[in-house]
């Protein structure tokens, strides 16, 4: 019995080994640079705690002097693009050859998990097909020139907490990383902007916008793996 057991889960792993590698040599064939893929992730390695964006940003430095490159997202082929002319002509001239990003089926497995994987599944980069269509119509009156104008002062006002937040930090001449403070102009600006709302995230540290905004960017280890 045990013996058969062993020879099913053989079998299965094989399966799966096939499944995910078959398309390994697909960057290569076509004489495309690319990040090799192993099992079973692909060209990256999910469990390092690293975000996806970080992973795929060090390849578009690797591959800086190419107009493209290849990587693996798993055992998909995925195709990232570094020159500025090519990505126009992928976003405006040829957009509707380009509508998806990822597959339709590939997208809704992503975001299959709990509620804020649901919430992520409905921003534009995540959607496909007509779903995608229906909400970028959604949007596209939002960022009208006179919208945009009204925008500006929200910002302006974020504008000059961020400069006040700099300006402290330099007369007490500590050190500190830029991007956390540009992420807290960010989340202000999106949150005024886009939702009337003062996030604080200059003045107060106790500010639940900003832990719940912060919330939707944490994932456990065995969160990266489901």
């Amino acid at each position: 019995m045990w013996t058969e057991i062993l020879l099913v889960l053989i079998t299965l792993f094989f399966l799966l080994y096939r499944y995910v590698t078959k398309n390994f040599g697909k960057w290569k064939a076509l004489g495309i640079p690319h990040s090799k893929g192993y099992f079973p992730f692909g060209s990256y390695n999910f469990l390092g705690g690293r975000h996806i964006h970080d992973l795929t940003a060090d390849d578009h430095k690797k591959f800086a002097n190419e107009k493209y490159f290849g990587w693996f997202l798993l055992g998909k082929p995925v195709l990232g693009i570094n020159d500025v002319n090519l990505l126009r002509h992928i976003e405006v001239k040829d957009f509707d050859h380009f509508v998806d990003r990822l597959e339709d089926d590939i997208m809704k497995n992503m975001f299959a998990g709990g509620d804020l994987d649901k919430i992520w599944g409905q921003q534009l980069t995540s959607l496909a097909g007509d779903e995608w269509k229906e909400v970028r119509s959604a949007f596209t009156p939002i960022f009208t020139s006179g919208k945009m104008k009204t925008m500006l002062k929200f910002m302006k006002h974020v504008a000059g907490n961020l400069t006040n937040e700099m300006e402290k930090k330099a007369n007490k001449g500590e050190e500190f990383e830029l991007k956390g403070v540009f992420g807290k102009f960010s989340l202000d600006a999106i949150a005024s902007s886009a939702f009337g709302v003062d996030a604080e995230s200059f003045t107060n540290e106790n500010s639940k916008f900003v832990e719940y905004a912060a919330a939707c960017f944490v994932q456990s280890k065995l969160e990266v793996v489901v």
